[in-house]
């Protein structure tokens, strides 16, 4: 419950900041995890709650990945950008 009457909760401010943002598509869960452990392996410390709620924050992190010099997670960040790309043009299935 709202103590100040006539102003926003500070729940309903912080929920109204994410609905600006551009939602990334769904992510292969298990994809996704293997994907954050190994760009956490090369120093670079990725958070799933933006890579599935933030599609700007997500790109920039697989553009990371892609232009590092590990060949499993630059294979991992390809996969993941199929997987993107299908879902933004609506095409179904490409697991």
């Amino acid at each position: 419950m709202n103590p100040f009457p006539g102003q926003p909760s500070k729940d309903l401010a912080s929920a109204s900041s994410w609905l600006g943002r551009d939602m990334a598509p769904a992510w292969p869960a298990e994809l996704l995890e293997h994907f954050c452990l190994r760009m956490s392996s090369q120093g670079m410390c990725v958070s799933r709650a933006l890579m599935i709620c933030d599609r700007r924050y997500a790109l920039e992190q697989l553009a990371h990945a892609h232009n590092m010099a590990d060949d499993a997670l630059r294979m991992m960040a390809v996969q993941l950008f199929r997987h993107f790309e299908a879902r933004q043009s609506g095409i179904a299935g490409l697991h």
